[in-house]
């Protein structure tokens, strides 16, 4: 029986660590996190969830989706994991697609839990958002 899963954020780098197994799951997570949110942010798809989260995170004022990317670009600017880069562990932007791919194929379940839906070509638009 299956009580709760991540979203598909997770599954999305789980495909960029097993290709490349240097890649600690954190740091991707952080690498994808801000095009990741920024998804459901643009398709409307809990904009009173990203309000809520903004002001735990700091943003008392909070009072548009948006402002939840802004509190995220300042913890991670914060914990000086602002500027972790794809290409650092090797990853090329080619590759984009085949992540996608991959992260459908082996973890595909993780995308129940989105809040709306996500298809491959969101999924490779994210990664290619992402690469630095």
């Amino acid at each position: 029986m299956q009580l709760t899963l991540t979203t598909a954020e997770h599954s999305m780098e789980h495909a960029m660590s097993a290709y490349h197994h240097d890649l600690p799951h954190g740091a991707g997570l952080i690498m994808i996190s801000n095009e990741f949110y920024r998804f459901f942010i643009e398709k409307h798809a809990c904009d009173e969830q990203f309000v809520k989260m903004a002001r735990v995170m700091g943003m008392p004022e909070a009072d548009k989706p948006e402002d939840f990317l802004t509190a995220l670009t300042k913890l991670q600017r914060a914990c000086g994991v602002d500027d972790l880069k794809m290409s650092d562990y090797g990853i090329s932007k080619e590759e984009c697609g085949t992540l996608a791919r991959n992260s459908r194929e082996t973890m595909g379940i993780l995308y129940a839990s989105n809040p709306c839906e996500m298809t491959d070509k969101d999924c490779t638009q994210i990664f290619e958002r992402s690469y630095k």
